[in-house]
């Protein structure tokens, strides 16, 4: 068995220093954990926009590859010059 303590157990009173270390402990645990949370915010935002971007670009492709087949009905298979406007056919 345990033996239990009959004695009470006196509060120590802490110095100004030790206080001090400690709040500025916790107030730099505080904002670190805080700056993460923004810093988490920052990337999940920045994925959104990417997310957009790309979904961007894949409709730009599409939009491409419609025009292409369109011409290319259009003219058949060649090269075209967007400075000259010209349409080079491809011999087969």
């Amino acid at each position: 068995m345990k033996k239990e303590k009959t004695e009470k157990m006196e509060k120590i009173k802490l110095t100004e220093d030790e206080i001090k270390e400690l709040t500025d402990i916790r107030n730099n645990f505080s904002n670190l954990t805080l700056m993460i949370g923004e810093a988490e915010v920052g990337v999940a935002n920045l994925e959104n926009r990417k997310q957009e971007l790309l979904n961007g670009l894949a409709k730009l492709n599409e939009k491409q590859n419609d025009v292409s087949k369109k011409l290319e009905d259009k003219y058949g298979k060649g090269n075209i010059s967007l400075e000259t406007g010209e349409f080079s056919p491809i011999e087969n």
